[in-house]
């Protein structure tokens, strides 16, 4: 039942679009739907292949959010913290980044 209630959460926001890269784009806001629900932290983690194929990886800090009354604000405010954050990867490497979905469509 709970899986299916986290489904449903990703489900209704399939149509968000948020900033990434300048532009709205599609963006699941379900790790900060879980977040605000389980007051737990999102700490992103940069993965980098090197050319022996091993991978180096860089914990980062946790993003920082203030949980406030207006729930719906609160999970915008954390998703485009973390499209921020993936633009910043991106940016470091960018060879190392593709996508298999229009997130501009």
């Amino acid at each position: 039942l709970s899986l299916r209630r986290q489904r449903q959460m990703c489900i209704r926001d399939r149509s968000k679009r948020y900033p990434f890269f300048g532009k709205p784009a599609h963006t699941t806001t379900l790790p900060a739907q879980l977040a605000l629900k389980f007051n737990c932290k999102i700490i992103p983690i940069f993965l980098k292949r090197d050319k022996n194929n091993f991978f180096l990886m860089e914990i980062l800090n946790p993003i920082n959010f203030e949980k406030t009354a207006d729930f719906e604000k609160d999970k915008e405010n954390i998703t485009i913290k973390i499209n921020q954050i993936i633009e910043k990867m991106i940016k470091r490497n960018p060879g190392q980044w593709i996508w298999t979905h229009g997130r501009w469509k």
